[in-house]
């Protein structure tokens, strides 16, 4: 056997569990800035491709629909119902927030008469926590309610609106995944 040759392999090996050592977020291995700064439950992926890389959550879509006329607390409105796949989130705490627009070529959004449903611009967004507790997390049915009241619509009313859904990790502060346009008619009661 080739003494020089086993002597190379080895090295590299060693260099290759340094720098996976080095890269696993140990606050003594490097210096983070708050803009690169990783999430705890991020990991190091070597196995997938050949370049190692830090993995944040990552979302799927599969669908989502609205129910009307639902009452929660007293208030009527509408609950939303989403289906998506998250991975390499496992315990990273989540918010899934739906954004509220006319179906319009603007994509003119809705403004909220309710600080409890709206965004810092004002629209109507509403949310709801989530923590994955598998890798990956399926969620078949996650829901988050709108009282017909934050939407701020004229009564009797029939519009045509859409939304899109917007997953963020809370301890990395970044939004991970954006769904589609889900279309639906609102009858205002």
């Amino acid at each position: 056997m080739n003494y020089k040759h086993l002597a190379v392999k080895m090295s590299v090996m060693a260099a290759l569990i340094l720098t996976a050592i080095g890269l696993s977020g140990d606050p003594a291995s490097a210096n983070h800035t708050p803009e690169t700064t990783q999430p705890s439950s991020s990991r190091l992926d070597i196995l997938s491709s050949n370049n190692a890389a830090l993995d944040d959550p990552v979302a799927t879509y599969e669908g989502a629909r609205i129910v009307h006329d639902v009452t929660v607390n007293g208030e009527k409105g509408m609950r939303v119902h989403a289906n998506f796949r998250v991975r390499y989130g496992l315990n990273v705490p989540c918010m899934m927030i739906a954004y509220f627009y006319y179906d319009d070529a603007d994509n003119t959004p809705l403004k909220s008469g309710d600080a409890k449903y709206r965004d810092k611009k004002g629209n109507v967004a509403a949310t709801t926590n989530f923590t994955p507790a598998y890798d990956p997390a399926v969620y078949n049915d996650l829901q988050l309610f709108v009282p017909y009241e934050a939407l701020n619509m004229e009564s009797g009313e029939k519009y045509e609106l859409k939304f899109y859904l917007a997953l963020y990790d809370k301890e990395g502060g970044r939004f991970f995944g954006k769904s589609g346009w889900y279309k639906f008619n609102l009858t205002m009661p």
